[in-house]
Formats: C-alpha cells, structure tokens, sequence
C-alpha cells in the first residue's frame, strides 16, 4: 500500500468506478492528472497555448464530489497546470509519487517515456499499476454531471439565471478552509481555472468565527493558511498566490484595485454583490462574480442526522469528536494499570451524563464532584480547615458546611476561592486516589476520574490522558442556571472561575461533546471507548 498516488485519468467519467481499486493501492494522498484525448504526451502545437481553464470544472468538480461521498480519507488533488497550458508537460508534486495508476493500457515505451520526462517527483521504485474500467457509466452516479453554475445578475428564487466564463489576471476568494474538504479544493479549483497570474486567498481569523458550531476546535489561521498555500502550490505552482488573514468580512477585496473576478459559493452570493457595492463607495471597479453551487456540486453522504445537510467544515469537527486527536503523553511515575482517564470540562457540559455511559461500557469512574461533598462533612479535617479560613457564617443550623454561602464568599474573590482550592482540592485527591485503588481491586482495568478542576488543580499528570467535554459557554450558562437555580450572573461567574473551552481543549486528547441527542453523545462515547481500546492493545503489543 502506497501513501502517494498519481492517477492518469484519460476518461473522468470512469473515476467513480476507479475509486474502490484506488483505495487498494494508495491511503493518504491522490495526485490526479487529467489527459483529455486518451494520450500521455501534448499537442504538437505552436503559439499561445493557454486556454480557457474553466471548460474543465465540471470534470473537476466531479472528481473531487465522488472524492467525497466514497473516500474520505484520501486527499484528492487535481493537477490543473496543464489543463490550462496542454504545452506542459512537467508535473511536480510537493510530494514524491509511490505509484502511478493508468485507467487504461498504454504500450510500454509510452509509459516510461511519460515517468522519465514528465514525473519530476517520483521515488526511485514507483510502482506502475494498471486498472481497467468499463467504457459504460454502471450507475446514475457515474454519469457527467453539471457541478458548477455561474452567475452574471442577482439570484433569484435561490436560482442563478445566466453563467458568465473568462480568464482573469487578479482573481480573489475568501473563506474560512478549516480542515481542508472537496468543498473548499472546489472552491479554490476554480480560482485557479480562472486565473492567468495572481491569486488572493484571504483567510478568517479565528476570533471572527465563534458562532460557528465547535469553534474552538477550528484550526490555528496560520495553520490553514499554510495549508490553504500548499494545495494551490501543488494543483498550479505556475501562479503567484497570496493568501493572507483576513479581520472583517470583506478582507482586501474593498480596496485593491488590480482585482477583476471574485470567486463564492452560491451561498455567499450576497456577499459578493455587498463586496462590489463597498468597492463603487471607495471609487473602484466591481468585481465580475462567479459563484459555485457546492450544494448540488458535493453528493456527501452524511454520517448522522445531527449534521448539516451539506459539506462543511462544522461535519468534520463534529467527526472528530470521540476520536484520539493526540497521542497521550508519556507518565512513567504514573503504574500502567490501572489506566486512569481525566474527564473535564466546563461546569454543566455534560461530564456526569459521559462517566455513566462510560461506566456501562465497563470503566470505574470516581466523581471528584461527589467527593468534595464528602470532604465537606462534619468530623473530616477539612471541615474544621474551612471553619477556621472562613468563619462559622458558613455554616447552616446544623453545623454542616453551607456550600451556598461558602460560594458567596468566594467566587466574587479570586484570592479567597484560590484559598478555598487550596484547602479542598488535597482532600478530594487523597479520596479520589483510595477509590481508584479500590475500583482496581475490584477488576476495573479503564478508571474515570471526572473532574472539573483537572487542570486547575495538576491533576492531568495524575492521569494517563484527558477527555474533555466541550460545550459553548451560554450552553453552560443555560445549563448551570437550570440545575442550581442560580442567577445567569451567579451561573457566569462560576463558569469563569474554571479555564475556558481552548484551555480544556489544548490538553484534550479526545474531546466529546453533549450539545445534540442523548444518542449522539452515546455514538461519540462508544467511538472513544472503542478507540481506546484499541490504544491499549498497540500499546500493550508494543511494550
């Protein structure tokens, strides 16, 4: 199995009926090179051999939406330099090709010819494989279809009435391409078979993006950025590119002067025109419009009722719940059985409702919650701890500590409640510690400690890993208000007390979340626990 592919597709509409013998030979990235005509080599043509780049976007597009509905784990990409110059016969990916894979038999001389003069990346023993497809579409599926629609005058009754095609020197998008998917590498394809010189991609920074569902879990700008840079460098490294962050919906588009086409999806439409009425205010140009219909263009099979009916960037991070984000780190000072799991999170995010799924799974689960009742009883040591710290007000008629008067007095005091950990949270690790040890005794091999104040209290290096749930902040609010009867104000300052989402998020190994269904939550927490499992095994097999 080859990590790097290059297919040859001399016949589009066979891609659908490639794609399960693809999956048998390449397993992270297919580099895909188009050869209109059934041939390997170019034209013998003269003169200006750039041509019209946008008559193959509905190839493209197709490629990349069969990509998506049948093989989502494989970056597709599809080389574009030499569908706008035939002339080219050079292809240079950013990374070395393991196997070449023809949808058709070429004669030998042809083949080597082709690695020899064309392939510029390719390691010393690429493999070459052969596969043949029948020349008849099998299903409606595989039949051509139209991905694309372009747009010259306003959408009306959510159609887009005329198409509008040309070349552009200076053409601009923007978007957030978190996690990039087919939706985005449409999105950016097309640009580029527009485009004759420079590209500008404007990126949203992160901060604008927090009503977007699990923001937190959105990549760093930077990072998609560069991501954003490597796939346009290696579908077309013959432009100049330009991505950069953007502060405000409308990045540069309102003030540069030399771009003549911007690029959106038939969503955003609206957008565009808005970008053209700030550009007539500052004195330029509007920009010609060409907008991509990505709801019809992307057939995405949808992996649960709870996500969006559509590609989207908000699908893949809700995938990514209940799945190993990193590998835990290493805690020699910590014995290997049992294997203790940190659950956090924010108050109110659902950890109880987790722990109890997890112990019917089989783990033994220690609720630090629970335990800080106890700690809080008449005739325990801290008991008496708290009555010097803080005085007898904080206790009721029956000399048991009044949890909501104690909250009075420290929550609106940063220097009391740090006091108040201090004292506390010892007790509770000591407790925690001793049901650890006696849920091992009893055969729990996988133990839950839910936590709140992992990691305000170090207790991540208590742990072999950390699960966090992640819910938004008025979510926790809400929540808090409800189970307490507390105030939103009262619910707000509790919640700031502890770290935020992006902190429980960094420290996160698997991270859940309890925002849908009851049965959504289960199908995350079965994801990790089957995830987990599967760790211990490698890990078991390797030591």
């Amino acid at each position: 199995m080859a990590k790097i592919g290059l297919l040859v597709l001399t016949n589009p509409t066979k891609f659908g009926r490639l794609l399960p013998e693809i999956k048998q030979h390449v397993n992270k990235t297919l580099y895909i090179q188009l050869c209109p005509g059934n041939r390997l080599s170019p034209p013998s043509t003269s003169g200006d051999t750039v041509v019209q780049g946008f008559h193959y976007s509905p190839s493209v597009n197709r490629i990349y939406s069969q990509a998506s509905s049948f093989c989502q784990n494989l970056d597709v990409r599809v080389l574009l330099a030499s569908l706008k110059n035939p002339l080219l016969t050079t292809i240079h990916t950013r990374k070395p090709i393991e196997i070449v894979i023809f949808d058709q038999v070429f004669n030998n001389e042809e083949v080597d010819n082709f690695i020899k003069s064309c392939l510029l990346n390719a390691t010393q023993r690429c493999q070459i494989v052969t596969i043949n497809a029948s020349e008849e579409p099998s299903n409606e599926s595989d039949m051509q279809m139209p991905c694309t629609t372009e747009i010259a005058s306003p959408i009306r009754n959510h159609s887009i009435p005329n198409k509008y095609n040309k070349m552009h020197e200076n053409v601009v998008l923007g978007g957030t391409f978190d996690r990039l998917h087919a939706g985005h590498k449409i999105l950016l394809s097309e640009a580029v078979l527009r485009c004759t010189k420079q590209l500008t991609v404007g990126v949203t920074e992160t901060m604008m993006l927090k009503s977007k569902v699990l923001w937190e879990m959105i990549q760093p700008c930077p990072d998609r950025m560069s991501l954003v840079e490597d796939f346009l460098e290696d579908i077309d490294s013959s432009l100049q590119y330009d991505v950069v962050p953007i502060y405000d919906p409308f990045g540069p588009t309102k003030e540069d002067p030399t771009f003549e086409l911007i690029v959106v999806s038939a969503e955003t439409y609206k957008g565009g025109l808005k970008v053209n009425e700030i550009r007539q205010k500052n004195g330029l140009s509007p920009l010609e419009i060409h907008a991509v219909d990505l709801l019809s263009a992307i057939a995405e099979q949808i992996d649960d009722e709870e996500e969006e009916d559509k590609i989207s960037s908000s699908n893949q991070r809700m995938r990514l719940l209940g799945t190993r984000l990193k590998t835990p780190e290493a805690r020699p000072s910590l014995n290997s059985r049992p294997y203790v799991i940190g659950l956090t999170g924010s108050i109110a995010s659902g950890k109880s409702s987790v722990s109890e799924r997890l112990r019917k799974l089989g783990a033994g689960v220690v609720n630090c919650d629970l335990l800080g009742h106890e700690v809080y009883k008449k005739g325990q040591l801290c008991h008496e701890l708290l009555i010097k710290e803080f005085g007898t007000e904080i206790l009721d008629e029956n000399r048991e500590i009044n949890r909501k008067a104690l909250g009075n007095i420290v929550f609106n005091n940063k220097e009391r409640l740090d006091k108040l950990n201090s004292l506390v949270w010892p007790h509770i690790l000591k407790l925690a510690k001793e049901e650890i040890n006696a849920l091992y005794e009893t055969g729990h091999q996988i133990i839950i400690l839910d936590a709140a104040v992992l990691l305000q209290a170090g207790w991540d290096n208590e742990v072999h890993e950390i699960w966090t749930c992640l819910i938004p902040p008025e979510e926790s609010v809400r929540r808090l208000q409800e189970r307490n009867s507390l105030t939103e104000n009262e619910a707000k300052l509790r919640i700031a007390s502890l770290p935020s989402n992006i902190e429980f998020l960094e420290k996160a190994n698997v991270v859940l979340c309890t925002l849908w269904s009851t049965r959504y939550t289960q199908k995350q927490v079965e994801k990790a626990w089957k995830g987990l499992e599967l760790y211990l095994e490698e890990v078991t097999g390797k030591a």
